[in-house]
């Protein structure tokens, strides 16, 4: 799989917020580092969800406390 097509089908890019090239890399990057802490997180908290479970999770907790997260994070 090209890195390309990977960025098109994985990553949530579906607004540029920039059209200059500095701003769209400046997306592009800060988009792989949310991936990849994504894939972090799974890995470390041994989940069996998966990237796009995780992200929605995240964002549907994202106040409220840490020990909320890793009880669906972490399974039992």
């Amino acid at each position: 799989m090209s890195f390309f097509k990977h960025i098109k089908q994985h990553m949530t890019i579906k607004k540029l917020f920039s059209h200059s090239e500095k701003g769209v890399t400046n997306q592009i990057i800060l988009a792989m580092i949310a991936s990849l802490l994504t894939y972090l997180i799974k890995v470390e908290t041994g989940s069996k969800k998966t990237p796009f479970q995780i992200k929605r999770l995240l964002k549907h907790l994202l106040f409220q406390p840490f020990e909320e997260w890793l009880a669906l994070l972490i399974p039992t």
